[in-house]
């Protein structure tokens, strides 16, 4: 059996749902991930049928940020910190190309970059039993 997606997009009507789909990993930012949601952007953006786009994740966890272990498309340590940063956080800014308002359903914890990810949206509907916060320090990054 294929494995599904790392990014769902749903269209119902006119709304968009754009679904992080690696809930194992609880939706960290692998790059099939980073990449599927790049494209599902790409997808929405220019299209004026679109409502509203919603995104989430799939499972318990909106986003648990960077996925260390896999390492980030574009990021290099060699880089400065700035640099590394903006690479990071690069393919969510397109989220505010979106002309259409786009809600963060905040389905569980939102840690770090999976942070940074609700917070391009326009809007944001959260789940009070989560976790959320910018854990950048403890783990001896530049925020």
């Amino acid at each position: 059996m294929a494995e599904e997606p790392a990014v769902l997009v749903d269209r119902a009507d006119h709304i968009v749902t754009i679904t992080l789909n690696r809930p194992e990993n609880r939706n960290s930012m692998t790059p099939d991930v980073l990449g599927g949601f790049i494209d599902a952007v790409d997808s929405v953006k220019g299209d004026r049928s679109v409502r509203c786009v919603v995104i989430t994740g799939k499972g318990k966890s909106f986003s648990a940020g960077a996925d260390f272990k896999s390492g980030t498309p574009g990021v290099r340590d060699a880089d400065p910190p700035n640099e590394r940063s903006m690479n990071a956080y690069r393919p969510f800014l397109p989220v505010r190309g979106i002309e259409c308002p786009v809600i963060g359903a905040l389905n569980g914890h939102a840690i770090g970059g999976g942070l940074g990810l609700a917070l391009v949206c326009d809007m944001r509907v959260a789940n009070q039993d989560a976790k959320y916060g910018a854990n950048f320090t403890r783990l001896g990054l530049h925020p």
